[in-house]
């Protein structure tokens, strides 16, 4: 029974996404291959359709039960003529589509499963932008007046012991990437949204999407703070592998939130006071030079309308072990940030935050 399936194929943001390559295959027990049921495979156009055949019964695995033979009856034709083949009832139909997209010169595969009613898909990259401060970044800085709430500060928070600023470093970040995705101009008013206002709420919402959903991010934030700088655990070395995950993002195209990591706790104590002197920007744009040492174009939203602000990180070496049969170095990148090619701060280490796109108010 041929079955013709159509839906849509789309960027994480939504936009449609052509030339993706899609076919339904039936997943099988581990070891063995997953069964092809397309019969056409389909590709999608400039508005991310696409349609395809397929026939579901193909998913069904057999088995060759060999009968026993006559006598006299050749031995290379018992398996032809008396192999009976039953049915593998414990196959279990587990049907998903599979996307072949073309992106950066590369070519990936994302799956889904094939549900009912469902006809739109997402891959799990956004369209390529070119992101400048300048241009796409907000104008105000980082610095909100009133407590770290969504709303009017109550009456009874007016204590002299809770700071009455704070900031939304990461939801301005996540929030200018979002206008630009959208194809939106940012708002380019220069003053801090009041507390309560649309776009103040839009950005503690970003904030708090910035953070994971559950706060792991705060939690990996609080980790890395806790963490010495110059060992084969330390920040500067996994900060060395964080930069090959961000160096992919940005080939493609696409912005990365970063955590900054400034500051340094020995205790309990001194991270609670310390963890949220630690920062987030919108990383845009690397170069590397013959050394290995990178330049990574940042949007600070400490530092508004600024195209000059960049983390400098150079290749050190943290630790070098040696052994009979061989000698093992392990290499880390020393971080500082800069803004016009001048020293501004030291940063410990920096990783990559979770960014989902979000819908900009319509109104702002």
């Amino acid at each position: 029974m041929k079955i013709k399936f159509s839906g849509s194929v789309h960027y994480a943001n939504s936009d449609p996404i052509s030339n993706v390559a899609v076919r339904i295959f039936d997943k099988d027990a581990a070891g063995k291959g997953d069964d092809d049921l397309t019969i056409s495979p389909g590709l999608s156009d400039e508005h991310g359709r696409f349609s395809l055949t397929y026939e579901p019964l193909r998913y069904l695995d057999y088995h060759t039960l060999q009968l026993p033979g006559r006598a006299g009856q050749p031995a290379d034709s018992q398996a032809e003529e008396l192999g009976l083949r039953i049915p593998d009832f414990g196959d279990i139909y587990l049907p998903y589509l599979r996307f072949t997209y073309p992106f950066h010169n590369s070519t990936y595969e994302h799956t889904a499963s094939l549900g009912l009613f469902q006809h739109q898909f997402y891959l799990p990259v956004n369209p390529p932008v070119e992101f400048l401060p300048s241009r796409h970044g907000f104008m105000f800085s980082n610095s909100f007046s009133g407590y770290f709430l969504p709303y009017s500060t109550p009456a009874f928070m007016s204590s002299r012991k809770v700071t009455s600023g704070y900031g939304l470093c990461g939801g301005m970040c996540a929030a200018a990437y979002d206008f630009l995705l959208a194809g939106k101009d940012i708002p380019h008013n220069m003053e801090v949204p009041h507390q309560g206002t649309r776009l103040q709420r839009y950005l503690f919402q970003r904030q708090m999407d910035s953070l994971g959903g559950l706060g792991e991010a705060l939690v990996k934030v609080a980790q890395w703070t806790s963490l010495p700088d110059n060992t084969p655990v330390g920040t500067m070395r996994r900060t060395a592998d964080e930069f090959n995950l961000l160096r992919q993002k940005l080939d493609e195209g696409n912005p990365v939130i970063l955590a900054l990591i400034y500051a340094h706790a020995n205790t309990l104590k001194e991270l609670a006071k310390l963890i949220f002197n630690n920062h987030q920007v919108l990383a845009y744009a690397y170069q590397q030079d013959d050394n290995a040492a990178v330049t990574i174009h940042v949007y600070d939203p400490n530092l508004p309308a600024q195209d000059d602000v960049d983390i400098h990180a150079e290749p050190v070496v943290v630790s070098e072990a040696t052994s009979l049969a061989d000698s093992q170095t392990t290499i880390g990148l020393k971080c500082t940030q800069l803004v016009g090619g001048k020293f501004y701060k030291d940063i410990r280490g920096f990783f990559a935050m979770p960014y989902t796109p979000g819908k900009p108010p319509e109104r702002i």
